[in-house]
Parts: structure tokens; sequence; C-alpha cells
């Protein structure tokens, strides 16, 4: 593999806040909650430098990550640059929420060169509704000071704003403030219902009618910044463009053919999954103790990941919008009480939102080309 993206938990599925849609809490609870240790980390470090990859990221994710402390971080990049003897292209990121950034946490990042995620749900009102300290207050100031305290020390980072119901119904006023802030590179990940069939409706589920005009009004928002001379990323619609230029897209839930490839998510205690959001029991790979990558490449449970996230309906396979919607994301085929198994939840808000804004999404791949 050329490429190696590893998602690594250091500090599993410890957090410091209790956002009330967390789909990870209740599985992160029923584990032994612990720091990655050094040992752990130093094999993960050899088993990623051996791996003959030339292009390696190392992403952090949690739970919170920088509750691992930044000793662990500083510790973690001096051993990769002490041991890439290949000389491996190395990217770093990390998603956060904010909370525990300082001042040398913002340096190191910026020193080392970290692309950072900093989760903002909108609007005060919003973001303090769902995204709540241990004590239940709000968290939106602690999570704009760290943007601020990013600013000024010069971390890149983008804004991932998980989509609820209350976001979806809010998106032009979010949009809005968004750009007042400056945050000028924006991902939207839709909210995730819990994985057992016929889940109950939560008050903050999105429905498919709900994240179909969502995506209208986001698109309708950003189309019109964009052909005024104004710039603004949203993940999603930057790759949408790809799509509709016929270049590979690079996020994930839209590779060409509709499958899932798995990734490699390592949690605290060195086991390994094929996907964030199946960090499950049943399809634990392995640990970086007992195998290599390419041994947990071809593992049997990445093996059936793979199997078993191939696009299996024949509505993928005569529509006409494929070329753009690709099947979406493994989790949203899933069955809900929204779907039956294989069809995307999402099927008819992508159609009508994709039937709508392709000749806008042409037009722009031609104009950028």
């Amino acid at each position: 593999m050329s490429h190696l993206s590893l998602l690594i938990k250091p500090a599993a599925g410890l957090c410091n806040i209790r956002c009330t849609y967390c789909f990870y809490r209740d599985l992160s609870e029923s584990r032994a909650n612990k720091i990655m240790t050094s040992e752990i980390a130093d094999k993960l470090i050899e088993r990623a430098l051996n791996s003959g990859a030339e292009y390696i990221t190392f992403a952090f994710q949690g739970g919170e990550p920088t509750l691992a402390g930044l000793d662990f971080f500083e510790r973690f990049v001096s051993r990769v640059n002490n041991q890439n003897i290949r000389k491996a292209k190395i990217n770093y990121a990390v998603q956060t929420n904010g909370i525990n950034i300082n001042q040398d946490f913002a340096d190191f990042f910026t020193r080392n060169k970290f692309l950072a995620g900093l989760s903002i749900d909108g609007t005060k009102d919003i973001h303090d509704f769902f995204r709540t300290d241990i004590n239940g207050g709000g968290t939106f100031a602690k999570t704009i000071k760290c943007a601020g305290l990013f600013d000024k020390t010069g971390v890149d980072y983008n804004i991932l704003t998980v989509v609820t119901a209350q976001v979806a119904k809010h998106i032009e006023k979010i949009y809005n403030f968004y750009k007042k802030q400056r945050f000028f590179y924006l991902q939207f990940i839709t909210c995730l219902d819990p994985l057992e069939q016929n889940a109950a409706y939560k008050f903050y589920s999105l429905t498919p009618e709900l994240y179909g005009s969502f995506l209208i009004k986001l698109f309708d928002l950003w189309y019109a910044d964009l052909t005024s001379g104004k710039y603004i990323s949203v993940r999603f619609f930057d790759n949408l463009v790809r799509a509709a230029a016929g270049e590979p897209c690079e996020q994930c839930g839209l590779s060409a053919d509709g499958s899932c490839p798995g990734q490699f998510v390592i949690e605290a205690d060195g086991s390994v999954y094929p996907c964030d959001f199946y960090c499950l029991n049943e399809w634990r790979m392995g640990d970086i103790f007992n195998a290599d990558f390419a041994e947990l490449n071809n593992s049997e449970n990445m093996l059936k990941f793979r199997e078993t996230s191939e696009l299996k309906s024949s509505k993928c396979a005569d529509c006409r919008l494929f070329r753009l919607c690709r099947g979406g994301c493994r989790r949203d085929r899933e069955a809900s009480i929204y779907n039956i198994a294989s069809e995307n939840k999402f099927c008819g808000a992508l159609y009508n939102f994709l039937s709508y804004a392709e000749p806008k999404l042409v037009s722009v791949s031609k104009m950028l080309r």
C-alpha cells in the first residue's frame, strides 16, 4: 500500500463533554477506558513505518484524544521522527472539541503541522443544547475560544458540525454565523441513530426529508458565494464537484463503485477495527501486537466488511445520478425505520438534491477546470 491512513483513539472513549447524540458513549463505557500506553504507541509506530507506505497519516480521534495529554503527542511525534529512516511522508490530524486546548497544545499543532478538526454545532443556542460539559453546562464559549487560539497561533483547522434535526432546520443562520466567524473550511456529518434495526426515533434524529431540504438550502448558500467570488469549502460539495468532473473523490462514502474499502481504527488497547462507526466486538480484526497492517488488511473481518459493504441495490445500478451519489456511506445502508437493508436511508433526499444541484455542479467543475 502506498498510502497508509490510521485513525487512532489514544484516550479510547474518554471524553470531557456529554453530547446528547453521541453514538460511541454506550460502547466505550462497556469497555475499560484507558490511555494508550507507550508500549502500544511504539508498536503502532513500528508497524506503520515498516509497512512500506510512502505516505502515512496518523489521525487522532476519540472520545476526546487530547485527554491522552500533550506528553503523549510529543513523545509520539518524536518517535516517528527518530524511526522514520525511509523518509515516508508523514501527515498528522486531530479531531477535538477544543475544551482541553491551551497555548502549549496549539503551539505543538502548529510546529508539527497538524490539521485540526474543531467540533462546533452551529450557533450558541444549538451547540450548548447538545454539547454540554459533565455538569450539564454549555461548551460553546470554550470552543470558540479555542478557534481564536488556533487563529492566533496559526493552526490549520476546519469546522466539523453534526447535522441534527435542529441544525438542518437552521442551516442558513448557522452558515452565515460561520462566515462571520471566518470559518471557511466546513464539514457536515449526519447525526447517527443507534445501529439497532428499528431503533426508536429521537428528537434530534435527521429524517430523510429534513436532510434533503438541508442539502438544498446549504448548496444554494454555497453556490451563491462561490459564483460571487467567495469560496467557502464545504467538503461534501467539493467532492461532488470532483465527481461531476469525473475525478476521484477523497471523502469516505464516495468511492467510485459505492463500496467501502475499510480503514484501520486503532483503539487505546491496540485493537483494530475496519471503521470508526463499527468499533464493535464482532468487527475486531486483531491487534497491532499480533498482526502487521498487511495482515490486518487481509484479515477475515476486513474482507467480510468489504464484502458486506458492496452495493446490492438495483436502484443504484439503474440510477442516472449514481456517478455523483456513489451509494453513500455503508452506515446509512443499514436497515432502520427509514429503509430496508442495502438501500440508503437518504436515497430519496440525495436523489432530489442531486437532481436539483447537478447542472450547477457540472458548471462549477467546468469553471474550475
